[in-house]
């Protein structure tokens, strides 16, 4: 039931986003998702809104009509409060109301902390104080959200988080996947979400410090591909102060590999569309970014106290000018901050930046840089002296991560004489609202931009990219090493659809030409593909999009 909380406009306009690496750009009301803190409340109400804010997620909704045409969106806010024992309900601008599960066939909340949502408006809850997890239908009628019953999943023992895999489509039930973590139990559960009648089907963990084995496993996320849900499962395993990676491979969950790290307890996990990882801790007061392979490539920590939960919002967009339905993945996200005064649930940019720059002297021109999101990124070279481009390349989208953006020979033009010449990069975001980051370098080359031959493996990514029907993949192999590659392009579940390239090369610059078609000579359909250089035990790999 609802109980006697309305607070009418809480959810007041930014004015400003988060200062800090993910956020570049300021996001206002009309962003969709607002700023909510103690002291915005205190203006409107003479009492607490919140226990401890805990967890957040948001129940989106854009419907786009004939006429005008016109645009009507919905971004209803499910914050959890453990407290309190009560989730609390809204949207922005409008009212806010409390349920606590008193009256309904659930019973009361106790401890609601962890929440997940997916493409059917479900809404699961890690109703920790009851050992279980609850899952509601989340509907709205006339600006208002409730959550209808829809079953409990009991025999969990103080379970966490939750977190859910739209496998397939975001919009098909069928393959549907929901993760728990069971603290109590120090394991992972894994349930078939098919229809609304969850069935478990296994579990991996047990307390230790080895593999398959959990002391405290915290926060969980599902791996991302736009906004359809990975086979990989990401967990805060706390007390061994780790990231654990594990797959599920249709039949049970196995483990992929770790990434120790010093934040101290992780609060929340979440994943964007391109499956980079975000980490809240309070401990560090810090929001940590990870690339999908868990390098690290950002840290948000401006104006942040304590984040107990980071989550990066999708929506369901609605055309009812062509009847097509999806899911689309928003660029910002929802920090759930210490209650204060100055913090509470905040919003931040998705967009990026470039960080540690480091121009290749002598040799190709080329940058060395870390990307703190997927970008599409452009090179130049500059003559300083006439202010003239003698070289630009396109490298295309890249991943987050340490990457090598580097002009190929044949991006030179009629070359240029040696000397001191300027080294311009741009990245754009791939969101929408997301800016562009800009850096300039200078450096010493060769002529024509050619020199010594390359030092270190590099991918150089793909172009043109997105592609119809072929694209190349450039990429360097050192001097001074002599090793067999491997060059394969894999589908976003991990499976091999093309072997591209094997053997040994000489060292220099190298090309690959993918056609769009699989080892079998079939065309591939269109979607996101991976591409995987391995030389001797190094790996480095990049996403291209192939469009019909």
């Amino acid at each position: 039931m609802f109980r006697n909380l309305t607070i009418t406009g809480a959810l007041l306009a930014a004015s400003a986003a988060t200062a800090g690496t993910f956020a570049p750009t300021p996001y206002l009301a009309e962003a969709g998702v607002d700023v909510l803190t103690r002291g915005t409340t205190r203006q409107l109400v003479d009492r607490e809104l919140f226990g401890t804010p805990w967890a957040t997620v948001i129940v989106g909704h854009v419907d786009v009509y004939d006429r005008f045409p016109y645009l009507e969106s919905h971004y209803f806010q499910v914050v959890s409060d453990p407290a309190w024992n009560r989730l609390v309900l809204g949207e922005a601008d409008r009212d806010l109301t409390a349920f606590d599960g008193v009256g309904t066939a659930f019973g009361p909340l106790r401890q609601p902390r962890g929440l997940a949502t997916d493409g059917h408006d479900r809404v699961f809850v890690a109703d920790t104080g009851n050992n279980r997890v609850l899952v509601f239908r989340a509907v709205s009628e006339f600006d208002e959200l409730r959550l209808e019953p829809i079953c409990s999943i009991d025999g969990l023992s103080a379970p966490w988080d939750v977190a859910c895999s739209d496998a397939g489509t975001p919009l098909d039930d069928r393959d549907d996947r929901l993760y728990v973590a069971d603290t109590g139990r120090n394991e992972i559960v894994r349930f078939s979400m098919s229809g609304d009648s969850p069935t478990r089907t296994g579990s991996l963990g047990g307390l230790g410090s080895g593999n398959g084995r959990f002391a405290g496993p915290l926060a969980l996320a599902v791996g991302r591909d736009g906004a359809t849900g990975t086979d990989d499962v990401y967990v805060a395993d706390a007390h061994n102060g780790r990231f654990v990676h594990l797959r599920d491979n249709g039949s049970e969950l196995t483990w992929v590999g770790e990434r120790r790290h010093e934040l101290g307890a992780v609060g929340s996990l979440d994943t964007d569309r391109w499956g980079n990882l975000y980490a809240a801790a309070p401990g560090a007061g810090a929001v940590v970014k990870y690339a999908a392979n868990l390098e690290p490539v950002a840290r948000l920590a401006d104006g942040i106290t304590r984040p107990r939960a980071f989550h990066v919002p999708f929506v369901t967009l609605t055309d009812h000018r062509t009847g097509r339905t999806e899911r689309v993945g928003e660029g910002r996200g929802v920090i759930v901050d210490e209650w204060a005064d100055n913090s509470g649930l905040r919003l931040v940019g998705l967009g990026v930046e470039m960080l540690q720059p480091v121009a290749r002297e002598g040799g190709t021109a080329a940058v060395e840089v870390t990307l703190t999101d997927n970008a599409d990124v452009v090179i130049q070279v500059v003559d300083p002296a006439s202010g003239a481009v003698v070289g630009r390349h396109q490298a295309g989208v890249l991943g987050a991560g340490r990457q090598v953006v580097a002009l190929p020979a044949d991006k030179a033009g009629a070359g240029w004489p040696a000397g001191r010449y300027r080294l311009e990069l741009t990245a754009a975001s791939t969101y929408a609202d997301g800016g562009a980051a800009h850096l300039t370098l200078e450096a010493d080359l060769g002529a024509g931009g050619q020199g010594r031959l390359p030092e270190q493996l590099a991918l150089l990514g793909n172009a043109p990219n997105p592609f119809n029907p072929s694209t190349t993949i450039a990429f360097t192999i050192p001097s001074g090493e002599s090793a067999e590659h491997l060059l394969n392009i894999y589908d976003p579940r991990g499976r091999l659809v093309r072997q591209l390239g094997r053997g040994v090369l000489a060292a220099g610059r190298h090309e690959a030409i993918w056609d769009g078609r699989d080892d079998a000579g079939a065309t591939v359909g269109a979607g996101i593909y991976l591409y995987r250089l391995e030389y001797g035990d190094r790996k480095l790999s990049g996403k291209m999009v192939l469009v019909k």
